[in-house]
């Protein structure tokens, strides 16, 4: 058994930096040029490298705090974004497990099902950093093969190896303070020489129960696997509609792009946690209200051909769509919402290509397209129950996968068996003859026909034509028919009507 721990020691400061400060490209900068503090009850309590540096410390009040850096930003901790910056963690990890723990700052993740599926856990573990990157988010991250251990060693700094099962060599070194039940009994334990884990296994436990309780022992013995742990899962939400609010008034849709990928990493979360895939999504860009108008949104829907999860794809969608669009006005917040979602397992490994491959490679191409031309744009050749030539084949829009799939089996039953060119002319030419054989760049050698067509009647467009495949000096071969009647048209009565390949 395997169990990842994320730390995220700079929480309060996370939040309050990503949802305020943003770099001149539109991208959140984290790492500002200021001096930054957050406070509690008038308390510095989470600082930055740059207030560091001025001398300021966690624990120091807020105006000696400002009194050595006179350029310090101090904001106040928001409880309510740490939860909700937590949650999108918890989203962005269910991509690799379902079995994802909440902690007061930061995550648990039993990952031992997902090691071969992700390239194991070195692969897993790059992934999750990269993510929480991409949220504003910085972790300390540690596995071991208890979610108690793991967390112990996520809250230590320059750890050798980030993956260790070995319970004397990964937890025996780790500082008293890590354990949330010896934080009362630092000083004292402190006091009788007892520094690290491995110092207070080797105390007995019947004193250490007498003197600190039973819960001391319990924590420990759970860290080493000698007692079992339960723990509350992390449940995704039934809907999938999350919201972001934008650091400032942004009015480019590259910074849109940057901010929306933190909502399509939680999507891609979600939809893996409840194995399915989406079809169609919304992104909302919600406007500043301003003198000449109120509040407004401009949605933009992206149906794809075949459901996906992939974060990668559906970026690439969204950026085709904003790189489209001209903002009407400022965007101040963004909303995503999956419209519609189908249930779809995890997609098997292929050594070579297959119809699924091939099928869902298309899917993807037409998927790019429509995002860039329009949904309409993208078309496809239909065939129609109609012996007529010109009125056999329609251009309906492609919709979706499914729709295609119905159609290519409707064109199958009604294909006639006989040679169709594969070029139609649009208007069929009209032909002169000579030495009684039509005539194009040479006469022409009929090669097999007739094949008669009367069809028409119902619609006031008779058609009453017999068909020959037929053969020039340049050996093209062409699709000719000639009039069964003239009526009021005048010439030979024969016509071209298509090439073939």
């Amino acid at each position: 058994m395997l169990w990842i721990a994320l730390h995220l020691p700079q929480l309060p400061l996370d939040v309050a930096l990503r949802s305020r400060f943003r770099s001149a490209s539109g991208e959140l900068d984290p790492l500002v040029e200021m001096p930054v503090a957050i406070c509690e009850n008038k308390r510095v309590g989470w600082c930055n490298p740059h207030a560091e540096e001025a001398g300021i410390r966690p624990g120091m009040s807020e105006t000696n705090a400002h009194a050595l850096a006179g350029k310090l930003q101090s904001f106040p901790r928001d409880v309510d974004q740490e939860a909700q910056a937590l949650q999108e963690a918890a989203l962005c990890a269910l991509r690799f497990t379902p079995h994802v723990v909440l902690r007061p700052s930061g995550l648990l993740m039993e990952v031992t099902a997902s090691l071969r599926l992700f390239n194991g856990p070195q692969s897993i573990a790059s992934q999750l950093l990269s993510g929480l990157a991409e949220l504003g988010l910085h972790a300390r991250l540690s596995g071991t093969s208890t979610a108690t251990g793991a967390w112990w060693r996520a809250q230590c700094d320059h750890l050798t190896e980030i993956f260790q099962y070995d319970f004397e060599h990964a937890l025996d070194p780790l500082p008293l303070h890590v354990m949330e039940t010896a934080q009362p009994h630092l000083d004292t334990l402190d006091g009788i020489g007892c520094q690290s884990i491995g110092q207070l296994r080797r105390l007995p436990r019947t004193g250490l129960t007498r003197r600190f309780g039973k819960e001391l022992l319990r924590e420990l013995d759970r860290a080493y696997g000698d007692e079992a742990e339960a723990h509350q899962w992390f449940e995704a939400p039934t809907h999938f509609d999350a919201k972001l609010e934008l650091p400032a008034r942004v009015e480019s849709t590259e910074a849109l792009l940057f901010a929306a990928r933190r909502l399509l990493l939680q999507l891609t979360g979600w939809l893996t946690a409840r194995h399915a895939a989406v079809i169609s999504i919304t992104l909302a860009l919600h406007h500043e209200s301003t003198r000449q108008r109120d509040h407004r949104s401009t949605p933009l829907t992206i149906v794809l051909g075949m459901p996906s999860r992939d974060i990668d794809h559906l970026t690439l969608l969204l950026r085709e769509r904003l790189a489209q669009l001209e903002l009407m006005a400022p965007v101040i917040e963004l909303t995503l919402k999956a419209d519609q979602i189908v249930m779809q397992a995890a997609p098997n490994t292929e050594l070579f290509p297959t119809p699924t491959s091939d099928a869902e490679n298309t899917g993807r191409l037409i998927e790019r397209l429509q995002s860039r031309l329009g949904p309409t744009a993208v078309r496809q050749l239909s065939m129609v129950a109609d012996h007529r030539p010109e009125k056999s084949v329609a251009m309906p829009v492609v919709t979706s996968h499914q729709g295609k799939r119905r159609i290519a089996k409707e064109d199958s039953a009604s294909h006639s068996e006989s040679a169709r060119p594969t070029w139609l002319l649009q208007q069929p030419l009209a032909l002169i003859t000579r030495q009684h054989k039509p005539f194009y760049h040479s006469p022409l050698t009929l090669l097999t026909g007739p094949e008669r067509i009367e069809s028409g009647w119902w619609d006031d467009a008779l058609a009453a034509r017999d068909y020959f495949i037929a053969q020039n000096e340049q050996h093209q071969l062409l699709w000719v028919f000639r009039l069964r009647t003239m009526g009021d048209i005048t010439g030979s009565g024969w016509f071209l009507h298509g090439f073939f390949g």
